[in-house]
């Protein structure tokens, strides 16, 4: 007896758990490859932008508080 899975192929009955895993493993070797890549220049710059802006207000909410 066939799952369903995809674009309407059969595939042998697998248990979740071990689709889970293979699916998890599959996940992680995909993104592992795109974390070791560097980040595009307009997304650093966007980055930090928005890093200077939080710094910025936990400052002044800090300073507010004093």
């Amino acid at each position: 007896m066939g799952r369903e899975i995809g674009l309407g192929k059969q595939h042998p009955s697998v248990p979740d758990a071990e689709l889970l895993r293979r699916i998890a493993h599959d996940m992680r070797s995909l993104y592992a490859e795109v974390i070791r890549q560097p980040l595009p220049r307009n997304i650093e710059v966007a980055l930090s932008c928005i890093d200077r802006e939080q710094s910025r207000t936990v400052y002044q909410g800090q300073r507010f508080r004093a």
